[in-house]
């Protein structure tokens, strides 16, 4: 069950993922804001769906146990750590030379206004598609690729996708219930947490793609040697 605890990690930090929480907000602040946030948790879970299902047939085809599959996946895995470094000092050099938010008279940055004027609009397709694209494919990878590495039985994969999927949702989920249980209470500490978000996203972001980087790389390099 070695599987589980890397997975279980890689779910609690997709959860906290600046980008997805952002968006999410905003899709509770579309008109149809139940149906669209359903939408988009299904969205998301449908393409985890297709990662961990093609993860486990990859490993269960037994094309990893070679020399060359093996090395293969360690690559994958040096070369998704080594980017989730860079990005991460990338992000944080530029941190200081970025625009600052600089809020309207209802408290929210001009690029979050944007965002509110493409997604006014957005139907329930459209949210599918968004949890699609907003899922942390980064993370995601990473979760597949311990799915891979280790090479388990169907049982523990499936147990293994239903942590990640409960641990990335997390966030996303617990703030869907509290705005169907309050809604206009909702909807003003939601904006709040969103503008939060988007100043301390840098440091967010910097912090796991430094944590998951440096973890997949060093155990890409060692499988390598």
């Amino acid at each position: 069950m070695s599987l589980i605890l890397p997975v279980l990690l890689l779910g609690l930090m997709a959860s906290l993922s600046p980008a997805t929480i952002v968006v999410f907000v905003l899709v509770l602040g579309t008109a149809r804001a139940r149906v669209n946030a359903a939408a988009f948790l299904t969205g998301w879970v449908l393409s985890l769906t297709v990662v961990f299902t093609a993860s486990y047939a990859v490993a269960a085809s037994g094309a990893t146990e070679r020399g060359d599959g093996r090395t293969s996946v360690a690559v994958l895995e040096t070369l998704l750590g080594a980017g989730l470094l860079w990005f991460g000092a990338r992000r944080w050099s530029r941190r200081a030379t970025d625009p600052p938010a600089s809020p309207d008279p209802a408290g929210s940055s001009r690029g979050t206004q944007r965002l509110v004027g493409r997604m006014a609009h957005l139907t329930p397709l459209g949210a599918a598609t968004v949890g699609v694209l907003k899922q942390p494919w980064a993370l995601t990878s990473a979760a597949a690729l311990v799915v891979v590495r280790d090479q388990v039985s169907l049982v523990v994969v499936a147990v293994a996708f239903a942590v990640f999927t409960v641990a990335s949702t997390a966030t996303v989920a617990g703030m869907f219930g509290y705005y169907a249980r309050r809604p206009g209470e909702a909807r003003v500490r939601l904006a709040m947490l969103r503008d939060r978000v988007v100043r301390s996203g840098p440091a967010v972001w910097t912090a796991v793609a430094v944590l998951v980087g440096t973890v997949l790389l060093v155990d890409g390099l060692l499988a390598l040697t």
